[in-house]
């Protein structure tokens, strides 16, 4: 009987935690091309991709990183969150192909470059994380303030990466320490047709494609502010380069 409730237990705790499966990734290339001509064979897939206003599933390929690369979560890479998005997005959009050592340089240079221009680099706003990516990277954002599920989706079906900055600790990530960050911001890749959203967590190491319920996301959108609840609802959708 105790081998048996040990078991019982084990299979409960692998279903909650488990890696929840999602639409085989595309690029954004391939998205741009579709909405374009109105078909398109994936190069990743071999699948032909035929026009659709929004598809019912959507999986934008990016590399992923944690926002500590090399698992050091002391400062500033406990802060990290928001420069770790955006370098994802520069990433896929910029074709930097950055291994694990130059990501992690490249965290320290925003870092250093939000401590001269801001004073400070902690806890950034989507206002100015929006800068951070244009003086940095050359990418245009568009702000956009209570977004819906659909709007994300219409979003994410022309190609463009978006940032959420929420309430961390809404989020009831299990892998997060200590409840999770009040303040986080997280890249935001593809949805399901379940209405989950797909996203690299930089929060954690096991954060590559981590499927959130939009009720989730919902309740814990929110923008820098003290306290997090009074953050304006608020995502930065990234246009790809020459948009």
């Amino acid at each position: 009987m105790i081998i048996l409730a040990v078991s019982s237990y084990a299979f409960l705790y692998y279903k909650k935690y488990q890696k929840e499966t999602v639409p085989i990734a595309v690029t954004v290339e391939e998205i741009l091309q579709k909405n374009e001509t109105g078909s398109v064979t994936s190069a990743s897939t071999g699948a032909t991709l035929r026009q659709e206003t929004i598809p019912a599933n959507l999986n934008l390929k990016a590399a992923f990183f944690s926002q500590a690369p090399y698992g050091n979560w002391e400062y500033p890479w406990q802060e990290a969150c928001e420069e770790a998005s955006i370098l994802l997005v520069a990433n896929a959009y910029l074709h930097k192909n950055w291994d694990t050592a130059q990501f992690n340089e490249e965290i320290l240079k925003l870092v250093e470059w939000q401590n001269r221009q801001y004073g400070d680099y902690q806890h950034t706003t989507m206002v100015q994380t929006a800068e951070m990516l244009e003086a940095n990277f050359g990418l245009k954002s568009l702000l956009h303030d209570n977004p819906t599920l659909e709007d994300m989706k219409k979003i994410l079906s022309q190609g463009h990466f978006i940032i959420l900055p929420l309430a961390g600790r809404e989020l009831g990530n299990p892998y997060y320490s200590n409840g999770g960050p009040n303040y986080h911001a997280v890249m935001l890749k593809g949805y399901k047709d379940t209405g989950k959203l797909i996203v690299h967590d930089v929060g954690t190491k096991r954060g590559e494609d981590y499927v959130y319920p939009w009720p989730v996301i919902d309740n814990a959108l929110h923008d820098y502010a003290e306290p997090i609840y009074k953050g304006v609802r608020r995502i930065i959708e990234v246009l790809p380069p020459n948009q």
